[in-house]
């Protein structure tokens, strides 16, 4: 009897399955940078995923502070609407005030859409409050930790994102108001988004191109 109340116990204690998104949504957010030398600064955008197509677009309200779009050449030094586009394997650095455009990496060098079950292998750290309500709270160590906090339920199709933490100076939190499709057209590239036109060699890119390309080639 005791073995079968153990087992019981341990049953209850099991963590729930790991986060999966769903295949197409459409999401809006609130973004928080912190920095030592701009200190906090916030914006707000909206997310599109589309994994039937395997692309995602980013708008944020103003790119400044977005290590992809603010470490980007004199783009440092400029407040101003950015798109981040990734379509057909690529990513694109798109500022529609300009506009300017320019291609970041590919799917080649780790820079493809989020697979919908990127938080597998995360540790779940507990449940939480986020955004005012119930939230399951999980962890992915990349480069530096990634919290990750989602409406609780026991089907990981009946959550929802509620915010993403890169530890520790970008915090996104999402409207729990998702939709799961994406508007018509919404990945249709701007034609100045094109391959030849590279991104500055003062940019992020170019650490992505050269740590996914080391690594390929470590493999």
């Amino acid at each position: 009897m005791w073995k079968y109340l153990l087992v019981l116990g341990l049953s209850f204690a099991a963590d729930p399955i790991a986060p999966h998104w769903p295949n197409t949504f459409t999401q809006t957010f609130n973004e928080t940078f912190w920095s030592p030398s701009y200190g906090k600064q916030v914006t707000n955008g909206t997310y599109y995923y589309d994994w039937t197509t395997q692309n995602t677009r980013v708008d944020r309200a103003n790119g400044r502070f977005d290590p992809m779009c603010g470490l980007n050449g004199f783009k440092i030094l400029v407040n101003s609407p950015c798109t981040l586009y990734t379509v057909g394997g690529n990513r694109y650095i798109y500022y529609p005030d300009d506009p300017y455009c320019c291609w970041c990496c590919s799917d080649q060098t780790h820079c493809g859409s989020l697979y919908p079950t990127w938080m597998d292998n995360g540790t779940f750290l507990g449940t939480t409050t986020k955004n005012g309500v119930p939230a399951y709270w999980w962890n992915k160590e990349g480069s530096q930790p990634n919290y990750y906090y989602e409406t609780a339920a026991t089907d990981p199709s009946k959550r929802v994102m509620l915010g993403i933490f890169e530890v520790p100076s970008d915090e996104k939190n999402f409207n729990s108001n998702i939709v799961y499709s994406v508007p018509n057209g919404i990945f249709n590239l701007p034609s100045i988004c094109v391959p030849s036109n590279v991104c500055p060699e003062a940019s992020i890119c170019t650490q992505l191109r050269e740590a996914g390309n080391k690594t390929t080639s470590d493999h």
